[in-house]
Parts: structure tokens; sequence; C-alpha cells
């Protein structure tokens, strides 16, 4: 019985091991909307804004142009000059900071200094920093200039960048799964 429970624990370990760490976003297409009804697809030119004075930055965005470009010839469609579908990608990247609320029971009682207005209010506190990213997707028809389909990722982005294709491909599949 031990046996069993430690399997089922270390297939649990092994399933969240492998989970995204990107929360997909929810997609919308038109009524319409088929992917099998294109043959051809090709990229808008990427319009940067905000932290873009990364290293990285256009070899990331070459990353993900990849991962898009594979998932979508997997479904079928070609890149092409002139394409049927124009994919255009949104970045947002923003450092925003974790905090917490300081509490007089763990952070320790307050020292009375000899004035008599003395008051202690909670407050919050940065303890950290970190980078969270948003990539959205849209498909636009060529010949009408509609947007047919939109999709998206969002998550916290690792410091180093190491595995950044990995996830990046992970996160286009799942994006694309959905349509």
């Amino acid at each position: 019985m031990k046996t069993k429970i430690l399997i089922l624990f270390a297939l649990g370990c092994l399933f969240l091991s492998c989970s995204s760490s990107y929360k997909t976003l929810k997609s919308e297409q038109e009524e319409n909307f088929r992917l099998s009804d294109y043959s051809t697809f090709g990229f808008y030119d990427i319009e940067a804004q905000g932290d873009t004075n990364s290293k990285n930055f256009e070899k990331n965005i070459g990353l993900i142009k990849q991962a898009i470009a594979l998932n979508l010839r997997q479904k079928g469609l070609n890149e092409a000059q002139d394409p049927e579908i124009r994919i255009n990608i949104a970045i947002l990247v923003k450092e925003e900071e974790q905090t917490r609320q300081t509490d007089f029971r763990t952070d320790g009682l307050p020292r009375y200094m000899g004035q008599r207005r003395y008051s202690w209010k909670s407050e919050e506190v940065v303890v950290g920093t970190y980078r969270e990213g948003t990539m959205l997707i849209d498909f636009v028809d060529a010949a009408s200039n509609k947007m047919v389909w939109k999709g998206g990722s969002k998550g916290v982005l690792s410091q180093s960048g190491k595995d950044f294709s990995e996830k990046i491909n992970q996160a286009v599949s799942e994006i694309f799964a959905k349509i």
C-alpha cells in the first residue's frame, strides 16, 4: 500500500514539474473562422515599446516567430511573402514588485520611545522584484484586413532566460491548441 501511495505521489510531482509556468489566456475567434481555410501565413513587422533594451530582445522575438511558424506548419500552413493570414505579435514586459504586509506578531513588537502619541501602522514592504511578460497573438485575414482569431499567454519571466526557448515553444503550443 505504501508503494502505491509513493508511486502516485511521484507521478503527481512529475506532472506538476512538467506543467507550464505560463497561464494561457482565453482565446477569441470569429464565428466562421477555421484555420484550415488558409494555406499561407506571414508576420507583421514588430513595433516594440517598453523594455526593449535587452541584448536578447531580437533573439527572443526570433524564437517566438519560430515557435509560431512551427505550430502553423504542423497545422498545414506555409510561410509566404503574400500570405492569406497575417500574424500580429504583441509583447508587454514589465517589472513588478513582490510585497508583504508588516505585522507586529512576526516583525517584533514596537518599542516605546517615550512619546505619548506613538502609533504603529501596518504597511506594505517590498521583498523582491520580478519581470512579468504577456504575449498576444492575433490572426488577421489579409483579404478583409479583419482580425479573425486572438490568443495569448502570461507569466513570470525567469531571470536567467536559459530555458526561454522551451517555455515559449510550450506556451505557443498551448495557445494554438485552442484554435
